[in-house]
């Protein structure tokens, strides 16, 4: 990863988290805001860590945090954290469901 640019690469190793949160509209920014101050005081530090991206619908509904990691087992540890935990329970809070899936890039298709 060259400076602070996400990539996606079905190359890669890397395991990426897709969350998936529903939130009320109001809630939405500060969902969103959470999400990203968390990731930069704490979690972009973490043993493995390659990036996060954090996306709000256009209808205010949703909020996607597409996260990298190194490895699964990075990811395994990173989740075993109390602090990880607590944070998890902070940002669920804020949503009216949460929707987490661990993937693996198949494919890219750009122009």
């Amino acid at each position: 990863m060259a400076g602070n640019t996400a990539a996606i690469d079905p190359q890669s190793s890397c395991l990426t988290l897709i969350n998936v949160y529903e939130v009320e509209p109001e809630r939405q920014d500060a969902l969103a805001k959470a999400l990203s101050e968390s990731t930069e005081d704490t979690i972009r530090h973490e043993p493995g860590f390659v990036s996060v991206c954090i996306h709000s619908s256009l209808d205010g509904k949703k909020v996607v945090n597409y996260a990298q990691w190194a490895s699964r087992e990075h990811f395994e540890s990173f989740m075993k954290k109390p602090g990880t935990q607590e944070q998890i329970r902070r940002f669920a809070g804020l949503a009216t469901a949460v929707a987490p899936s661990l993937y693996t890039v198949n494919a890219v298709h750009a122009a």
